[in-house]
């Protein structure tokens, strides 16, 4: 299934797939995140990063431009 940009909104849920997990949705490099924006060209999307919360009060996420293609 290809995705577009426009299948995308702020606040959505997505999981994203490395190229090289081939769409298996199972795949142990699959990462959770919100879409935070998106251009002309990517989604932005503030990915789930359990390991980043820190004691300095860090927040939580990782903010990263990915391809919509990528995104489920």
């Amino acid at each position: 299934m290809s995705h577009k940009l426009e299948d995308f909104h702020k606040g959505m849920r997505v999981m994203y797939l490395p190229n090289h997990a081939n769409g298996d949705k199972n795949h142990k490099d699959r990462q959770y995140g919100v879409v935070s924006s998106k251009n002309d060209k990517f989604v932005f999307v503030k990915y789930d990063c359990l390991a980043c919360q820190m004691v300095t009060g860090d927040e939580p996420y990782t903010a990263q431009a990915t391809k919509p293609e990528n995104l489920f």
